[in-house]
């Protein structure tokens, strides 16, 4: 029987958990129950908790059962009385201190790295090894043989990165192909694309070069009308307090004076949001001018700056956010543009060879060199115990002498063909 219990943070999950652990525990007849049940929690912390709710719920139990917030849950429906209670809980809890190592509450990698572990060994392998798979190393080795692969018959994909390259130049960026194709290439691989793919429900779109210009054209209209229409609010506003006869300066902390910045913005120049404190201030008249000028210099400029500041600020909002999809887009185009071919090589390279990636941990000795040997990469830190081979060794196998000799036979039934090997049985 499967039983799923559904808690959100902070509704109570240990105390849920921990309880239905105990229940187990005490409704069995094996007084070594514990042996056989595993918790797993996500995190160090969610084990250290439950392990302690645990133990520390079973002390009150076999103390004072009256105190502890299940005892309403045993008693009467589980147990008769408290005092039985307290018997049953008394010894179990002794039995869990005495044999704390059986005591199972762990993580849930360590749940899994324990599963590999016992694999290995029913396959015969000892060693303490992980497995994982170097997916940088593929996708820098995607980049490369797509770009030495290139040839005069991809004329359509050497213009397109051609052009890539001199538009970077012309707008006095530094470019470098491998490095750019390598970050399009390991977004193309990433864990969060795959998922967002999933979710929405969506293919793998290869897009054609004639449908990313298009794109692009759209994305570079955006960004040039935003851009102006940041000028020109920018310049409206700072035209109003000149007229006045106002020094941008004068105002609260010289806020004013970062609306020089927007309208005299140059193409190409990263364009930013205006600070929080900016915003605060252009939208509240009271906070123009320090209290000492406000007499003075106020009524010369309310409330002719009040429509252009709060046109200007608005700006920031929905618009901007258009604006920074349209910057985004207009960086990744070219890359998408080549999307197709490095999915291409990537998926030819998986095929040719799954690179194994062997990490030796603590302790990686009784054959875990020789095990680690046909890994593609070996990671050992310092104190890492390792060296010995395992593939030789000469054991005494009396076999024959006790079958000739005493009439003595043994029949062995194993999970694999090494699992006797030492015992008297193995041939």
């Amino acid at each position: 029987m499967l039983e799923i219990m559904k808690a959100s943070a902070g509704s109570g999950k240990t105390y849920r958990l921990a309880r239905k652990y105990i229940t187990l525990l005490l409704q069995s007849s094996d007084r070594y129950a514990y042996r056989h049940i595993l918790a797993v929690t996500f995190t160090n912390k969610a084990t250290d908790e439950m392990k302690g709710r645990i133990l520390k719920e079973l002390h009150v139990l076999s103390t004072d059962p009256g105190k502890s917030g299940y005892h309403d849950f045993f008693v009467p429906s589980m147990f008769a009385s408290d005092a039985d209670l307290k018997k049953k809980a008394g010894t179990v809890l002794s039995d869990m201190l005495h044999d704390y190592s059986a005591f199972a509450v762990s993580t849930i990698d360590r749940f899994f790295q324990q599963t590999l572990k016992a694999f290995s060994r029913e396959i015969g392998q000892f060693a303490s090894y992980q497995v994982e798979l170097d997916k940088d190393s593929l996708v820098a080795e995607s980049v490369d043989r797509l770009l030495d692969s290139l040839t005069e018959e991809d004329a359509g994909l050497l213009s397109w990165l051609t052009d890539n390259v001199l538009e970077q130049i012309e707008q006095g960026e530094r470019y470098s192909m491998d490095a750019n194709l390598m970050e399009m290439a390991g977004r193309l691989k990433s864990a969060q694309r795959q998922e967002t793919i999933e979710k929405s429900g969506l293919d793998n779109v290869e897009y054609t070069k004639e449908r990313l210009l298009s794109i692009r054209e759209v994305c570079r209209r955006i960004i040039s009308d935003f851009r102006l229409e940041v000028r020109s609010k920018a310049a409206e506003a700072l035209a109003v307090v000149e007229e006045a006869g106002v020094d941008p300066a004068e105002s609260n902390r010289g806020f004013l004076k970062a609306l020089y910045r927007y309208s005299e913005m140059e193409d190409g120049e990263v364009l930013e949001a205006p600070s929080v404190s900016f915003m605060t201030k252009a939208q509240d008249s009271q906070q123009w001018f320090a209290k000492t000028k406000a007499p003075k210099l106020m009524p010369l400029v309310y409330p002719f700056l009040e429509a252009p500041l709060e046109d200007f600020c608005s700006l920031f909002d929905k618009e901007f956010k258009v604006y920074n999809t349209a910057v985004i887009l207009d960086r990744q185009l070219y890359g998408l543009g080549v999307a197709g071919e490095l999915d291409r090589t990537f998926r030819e390279l998986m095929k040719e060879k799954k690179p194994v990636v062997i990490s030796m941990g603590s302790v990686a000795a009784s054959g875990g060199y020789y095990i680690s040997a046909p890994g593609d990469v070996i990671v050992a830190n310092k104190m890492t115990l390792t060296g010995s081979i395992g593939v030789f060794g000469m054991i005494m196998n009396p076999n024959k002498m006790l079958t000739n000799k005493v009439g003595l036979t043994f029949d062995s039934v194993s999970t694999n063909d090494h699992s006797t090997f030492g015992s008297l049985g193995h041939n």
